[in-house]
Formats: C-alpha cells, sequence, structure tokens
C-alpha cells in the first residue's frame, strides 16, 4: 500500500511538473536561468546551508543540552541534521519525514533516552514551526491586502492557518497543562483517532508519555533556552527570505520582504504536500505565486529550479553523513524499532563489509 501511494504521488508531481513547465514556456524558463550568475547561485547555497544546518544545528544543540547534564558535540548534531533532512526530502513529508531519523541517530551515539532524543527533535520542531507559521502569516496578510485572491484559495489559505492555529492551540495547552483526561498533545491524538490500536504504537505508549513529560518541562522550565531557540528560528526564517530575495533580484526583478514573506508562505505550504521533494506541488505553486505578484510564471519556474538544485546538493551532503554515521556504527545492532531508512542502509553496509573481510 505504502509503494502504490508513493507511486502515485510521484506520477502525480511528474505531471504537476511537466504541466507547469509547459504554461511557463520551456524556451522563456531557460532563457531566464541563463542570466542567473554562477557566483551569486553558491552564494546562495551558503546562505541557504548557513540557515538550515549552522543556525539549525545551534539551536537543536542548545536544546539537547538543556535536557542533559553534559555537552554534546556538535558535528554529531550537525550530521544527524545532515541525515535527517536527506531522508525528509525523498519522502512525501519534506518537512518531517526525516525527524525520526535524526532522533535516532543521536540516541545511538549518546547515552540520551529515547524519550529525550525524540523530545528534543519536538521542541525543535515546535519552535521552528511556530516561527515559520509567524511569518507565513506576514505573508498571507500581505497577500490579501495587495491582491485579489480567487475565493476559493482565498478561503483554502484561511482554512490553513486556522488548522494550523488550532494546532498550535492544543499542542501548547496539552502540552503545559494537565488535563483532564490526563493526556497529553500525543496521546490525546493517538487516543482520539484510535491509533492505540496498532501494535507498535501500544507499546510505545508509556514511552510517548515520558517523551510529553520531557517536553512540558522543558518549556515550563527552560525558558532562556526556549528564548534563545526562538531568536535562532527568527534568524533561520530571516535567512530564508533573504535568499528569496537575491534570487528573485539576479532573475531581474526587485521585491521588498513583504513580498519575500508572500513567496515563503506559498513554498512553505508547497513543501507541506505529500510528494517526494514536493515534485510538481513546488514548481506550480512558485508559478502561481510569480504570475500573481506579477514576476512571470517563466521566473517563477526558473526560481523554483534553482532553489531544487540546492536542495538536491544539500540532500546529497546529508547521505554521505548518513553513510558516515553507518560506517561509524556499522558494529551496532540496532533495534528494529530504528527508522527503516537506517536499518536497510545498516543491513546493506554490513553485507559490503562481510563481502570485502570474505575476500
Amino acid at each position: 500500500m505504502k509503494r502504490v501511494f508513493f507511486s502515485l504521488s510521484i506520477l502525480l508531481g511528474l505531471f504537476l511538473f511537466i504541466g507547469t513547465i509547459l504554461q511557463a514556456g520551456i524556451e522563456s524558463v531557460f532563457q531566464t536561468i541563463k542570466i542567473f550568475p554562477l557566483a551569486v547561485l553558491l552564494a546562495v547555497f551558503f546562505i541557504n546551508f548557513v540557515a538550515i544546518f549552522a543556525i539549525g544545528t545551534l539551536r537543536w544543540k542548545i536544546i539537547i543540552e538543556a535536557q542533559n547534564s553534559h555537552k554534546i558535540s556538535f558535528w554529531k548534531v550537525l550530521r544527524a541534521k545532515l541525515a535527517g533532512f536527506a531522508v525528509s526530502y525523498i519522502t512525501p513529508s519534506v518537512l518531517v519525514g526525516g525527524e525520526p531519523v535524526r532522533a535516532y541517530m543521536i540516541k545511538e551515539e549518546t547515552d540520551y533516552s529515547w524519550e529525550k532524543s525524540f523530545a528534543s527533535v519536538i521542541i525543535d520542531q515546535a519552535i521552528y514551526f511556530f516561527v515559520m507559521f509567524l511569518f507565513m502569516i506576514t505573508g498571507f496578510i500581505f497577500l490579501i491586502n495587495h491582491f485579489a485572491l480567487p475565493t476559493s484559495i482565498f478561503y483554502g489559505f484561511l482554512l490553513i492557518i486556522i488548522f494550523a492555529l488550532v494546532v498550535f492551540y492544543m499542542f501548547y495547552f496539552r502540552i503545559i497543562n494537565t488535563n483532564s483526561d490526563g493526556h497529553g498533545f500525543f496521546m490525546f491524538i493517538i487516543r482520539t483517532t484510535r491509533l492505540d490500536r496498532i501494535k507498535f504504537i501500544k507499546k510505545k505508549e508509556e514511552n510517548i508519555e515520558r517523551m510529553e513529560k520531557v517536553i512540558a518541562q522543558f518549556f515550563k522550565k527552560e525558558t532562556k533556552i526556549f528564548a534563545r531557540a526562538l531568536f535562532l528560528a527568527v534568524i533561520e526564517v530571516f535567512l530564508y527570505l533573504i535568499v528569496i530575495w537575491m534570487i528573485i533580484f539576479y532573475l531581474g526583478s526587485e521585491i521588498n520582504f513583504a513580498f519575500s514573506s508572500a513567496i515563503f508562505f506559498i513554498f512553505t505550504l508547497a513543501n507541506f504536500i505529500p510528494i517526494p521533494g514536493s515534485l510538481g506541488s513546488f514548481e506550480a505553486s512558485l508559478t502561481f505565486i510569480f504570475n500573481l505578484l506579477g514576476i512571470g510564471k517563466s521566473s517563477g519556474f526558473a526560481f523554483s529550479l534553482i532553489f531544487r538544485v540546492i536542495n538536491i546538493a544539500l540532500v546529497l551532503i546529508g547521505f554521505v553523513a548518513l553513510v558516515h554515521f553507518e560506517f561509524k556504527t556499522i558494529s551496532h545492532s540496532f533495534t528494529m524499532e530504528a527508522p527503516q531508512p537506517i536499518l536497510r542502509l545498516h543491513r546493506y553496509l554490513i553485507k559490503i563489509v562481510h563481502k570485502k573481510n570474505n575476500k
């Protein structure tokens, strides 16, 4: 069933990709890309790397250390962050698909518990998503104030905003407060959706409850660390806006940061669409918003291709980091609860090592 869904999502993505490039005009797209300087592409790649990995890793590192009594190597956290990004990109959930991988990598290389490793990832993502959501609201407000959005699109965006607000509200009050049913946010979702009928989840209920207590303790007691993490998340998203501005400027158009936030709003939504790498949905969304903002469809598609090239380069670096981790821990016997990408790669590398030793 998973393979069928994966195949269908890829086909949908290809359909969107081909349809969008035909609409934007293949010749116009390549003419637009030709004027983009290689030096700027490298600069944009560097800023993107700093935003996602340098700033993002530092934020996650201080969260991990706040939960434990000793320091953790920046490199270990960076390697897990890189690997998580790579796995996320090839799954239908670009923004969250690799989170179990990076949590498990930290768990395997330290004496941190399952609960603390996964709690650190959830805290990190919750802070980042909150800041990202604030910038997305800014972009949405800019769009409705300056452009006449089609009614269906306006209400669609509005529903997404309301849904996100409800989720943040539930997360905060379920995690921080003691609820009448005694369940935190995740256990409430599990019980409400009857996911507790799944054997694996049923076995992990106690771990999940302990993890929620770790998360609650962080938000209640680590106020200074929370403020620092929040500040780092703001810097990360702000660097994203700079990248957006730079790419568009060197594609031949000038925009302000309000325009950048509108584009950020759209392409972040595209990343939530369940297609690996947001193939097609990313291109279609950016072509739509660029056309709406008067920058041009071809510039929108060219922007998406530039951003995709940067992401693919980061994904390749991420897989190198994952393979490095696997070789370093090749003597480990991972539990069956480890994320499947780690288990599969681990078994494959063990076979390669055994073949070399037998020779």
